[in-house]
């Protein structure tokens, strides 16, 4: 490939659709994916955040379609994907990042005996069977197109298992290995699916995370949500946070041109936590 003058990452035109747009993370690569020129689908169980996430793409001057979507519904993701079609065009690009710890009355582990099955249910409905029910649903388009990038959104916890949340690792780990698979089938078609793992990003999740490490942790009584982040933030080699953009332009490298042979991947953004 010859080098020299303006060069584009093969971006700009392309449809993006992207699950849990509503919340720090999805915004974040909703923005990040606004910048390289995409028009985007913005998907949420909550429709009121993923159309505040609409606006501010479209305050960039991307367009953008906010819609409604349970992950955990094939129906749904089909329903989902039928729109994204109709309403912008094409689909090209597929991040799957909605994500939940637990169920609603999320409990940790530490002992393990005190983790529920609903929130062991939770984990895998959402990150787990949410991921195949939409990668099933978009594969026709994009292999018949033969192009495409899928985008699943894993965890630092799915290559290091932390043992308060057992069933969020697993279900995260998880993500990987059928990211893995299903790198190897799509391939012939000319798609390409890779995996990012966040770390610690601040967000209302973790804020919930941290009032729970508050009752369960050895020294976090009495620390604020916020101190308890940043003890583990202090714990990792760069003593950094994530920024939920860190994440979006993760996911911007592989949906371009710059990422054509990487397939199959899962990329740490952590601050050097976990190192393979």
């Amino acid at each position: 490939m010859a080098l020299g003058g303006a060069r584009s990452r093969g971006l700009e035109g392309r449809v993006a659709l992207v699950t849990g747009a509503g919340g720090g993370i999805g915004r974040g690569i909703a923005l990040c994916l606004a910048e390289e020129g995409m028009a985007l689908a913005l998907a949420d169980i909550d429709l009121e955040g993923a159309r505040a996430a609409a606006r501010e793409a479209e305050a960039m001057g991307a367009r953008a379609h906010p819609l409604r979507l349970d992950v955990t519904q094939g129906s749904d993701c089909r329903e989902a994907v039928r729109e994204v079609l109709e309403r912008l065009g094409g689909l090209h690009v597929l991040v799957n990042n909605a994500g939940v710890i637990g169920g609603p009355r999320l409990k940790l582990g530490l002992p393990l005996g005190d983790l529920t099955e609903e929130d062991w249910d939770a984990a895998y409905a959402v990150n787990v069977k949410g991921v195949f029910l939409l990668c099933q649903a978009a594969l026709p388009t994009l292999e018949a197109q033969r192009w495409g990038r899928i985008v699943n959104i894993s965890s630092r916890a799915g290559r290091a298992g932390r043992e308060a949340i057992p069933h969020y690792s697993a279900s995260k780990a998880a993500v990987i290995i059928f990211t893995q698979a299903l790198a190897r089938e799509v391939a012939p078609y000319g798609v390409t699916a890779n995996a990012i793992c966040p770390g610690l990003i601040w967000s209302p999740m973790w804020e919930r995370l941290a009032r729970l490490y508050q009752a369960k942790l050895p020294g976090m009584a009495g620390k604020s949500p916020r101190e308890v982040f940043e003890h583990f933030v202090a714990q990792t080699p760069l003593k950094e946070a994530q920024t939920p953009e860190d994440v979006g332009r993760a996911v911007a490298f592989f949906a371009s041109e710059d990422a054509r042979t990487v397939t199959g991947q899962a990329l740490l953004v952590d601050s050097g936590a976990v190192m393979h």
